[in-house]
């Protein structure tokens, strides 16, 4: 559905058998390998079917071979179809243990990256070269994966973690209202400050004295919001190879203005229930709402819940680069005795085989078969599924295969997505904390700044 790493996650459940249709997290107690060169250990956050599928697939391949999967939460809520969802807690608990582990050369063989500083761990040489191990692979063919992903992750000329699927960071808008109000949007050559005029034209001529309010974007309190719209411009901000920060530059007090600008004026609908969003959507109350497209359940219920016509658009300030995130990055720790052997499980996890359970896949060979395969699972319940939210009834809404012309669509997105939204969990953290002051008006833009700049700074000189 339309979801948002920071901002909205709508949890999406489908009425039977959809399959999982994204790839891995999750995991526990961490101890070091025993050194047993037939067995591997997996460090997550959560664990989900895909790992799972991996895991009986490999061990099947390899006799003798076991795989243990270590979780690292503690409060996981079930959403449906074997999928959990990790307490933000969970997270930072993960960060922290993975932190010491890694630091202190203990660990698991192999470490999902989410949310970890996986550059500073690289620094460290902490982290295996997977573009060696690449390379010196005879039996590994690149060509059969998308190699503007590979560049755009690497890290000072080297690979260190490698995607199972990733997410084209975009921001769907109503069509209709857009045509409505006569507005063009060349998503080029846009900037937030486009943004917010075009929302206030579409809801001042929508409006037209109507008393019912409408929104420039929902689910976002101000948290979220802040999280989000430095997350899409976290390259001008943050620069892990030079271990320096720029938030008291004009470009986040501008996000800073952006983003109390939204608040005060009450373009932002702060409910972060995630039904909300359908219903505003469905009655024509919401111009704009950031999504990552993972695959073609997102685009497909894009294309439902904007029943009238949906625009999907690149961010304001992106001009010609197309930024994604990663759904689950693995790595190997430079520490493990089992290296060959954890190369061969992420062989797996990107083989054609695992690939079309994914979403938006690294593997080129794939996505006709995901759509085919999402296809046969919605026609055999008609399409039927349900947004949910806890102690709100479900919606249910009809998705509709998707087309040639969609998987044209994310094709082309997957060869030319370029830019990697690498965020770091604890500079989210720190800016979200930061800004409460600014918010609520005790603080100023330039005095906040000042303080994320510093502690950021810091952290990332540690």
């Amino acid at each position: 559905m339309i979801k948002n790493k920071y901002g909205v996650v709508l949890i999406l459940v489908l009425v039977l058998g959809l399959g999982v249709f994204t790839a891995g997290c999750g995991d526990t107690q961490a101890t070091k390998n025993d050194n047993n060169p037939n067995s591997l250990t997996i460090a997550v956050v959560t664990k989900d079917t895909y790992l799972d599928t991996a895991v009986k697939k490999f061990e099947k391949l390899h006799p003798g071979v076991s795989v243990e999967v270590k979780e690292y939460t503690s409060n996981s809520s079930e959403i449906g179809e074997g999928l959990r969802a990790a307490d933000p807690g969970d997270i930072e608990k993960y960060v922290t243990t993975m932190n010491a582990q890694l630091m202190s050369g203990q660990g698991s063989d192999i470490i999902l990256l989410n949310n970890l500083p996986y550059q500073t761990y690289a620094d460290k040489n902490l982290l295996v070269d997977l573009g060696r191990l690449m390379q010196s692979d005879q039996s590994f063919d690149s060509n059969k994966y998308y190699q503007n992903i590979f560049k755009a992750l690497e890290y000072k000329g080297k690979l260190y973690g490698l995607p199972l699927s990733i997410g084209i960071d975009m921001i769907a808008a109503d069509r209709t209202l857009l045509a409505n109000s006569q507005v063009q949007i060349d998503d080029s050559n846009w900037d937030w400050k486009d943004f917010v005029k075009t929302a206030e034209k579409v809801i001042n001529d929508k409006e037209n004295g109507e008393t019912q309010e409408m929104y420039a974007l929902a689910g976002m309190d101000e948290k979220r919001l802040i999280a989000t719209l430095v997350k899409e411009n976290y390259g001008k901000l943050v620069h892990p190879e030079k271990k320096t920060a720029k938030f008291t530059g004009q470009e986040f007090l501008d996000l800073l203005t952006l983003s109390k600008y939204l608040i005060d004026h009450k373009l932002v609908n702060t409910d972060t229930a995630q039904t909300n969003i359908t219903d505003l959507v469905s009655r024509g109350k919401l111009v704009f709402n950031f999504t990552s497209l993972g695959g073609f359940w997102d685009l497909q219920v894009a294309k439902t819940i904007f029943s009238e016509g949906v625009q999907l658009l690149k961010p304001p300030g992106n001009k010609s680069d197309l930024f994604f995130s990663t759904g689950s990055m693995y790595g190997i720790s430079s520490k493990s005795s089992n290296q060959e052997l954890a190369w061969e499980f992420l062989k797996l996890l990107v083989s054609d085989d695992m690939q079309t359970q994914g979403g938006m896949p690294i593997n080129k060979s794939v996505l006709p078969q995901i759509a085919q395969n999402f296809t046969q699972a919605i026609q055999k319940n008609g399409g039927k599924m349900r947004i949910k939210d806890d102690g709100i009834p479900a919606q249910s809404i009809t998705l509709h295969p998707p087309t040639q012309e969609d998987v044209d669509y994310m094709e082309n997105l997957l060869s030319k997505a370029n830019v990697y939204i690498g965020t770091d969990q604890k500079i989210i953290s720190i800016v979200q904390e930061e800004t409460a002051a600014f918010f609520t008006g005790q603080k100023t833009a330039e005095t906040t700044a000042q303080l994320i700049q510093d502690r950021v700074s810091t952290y990332l000189n540690e």
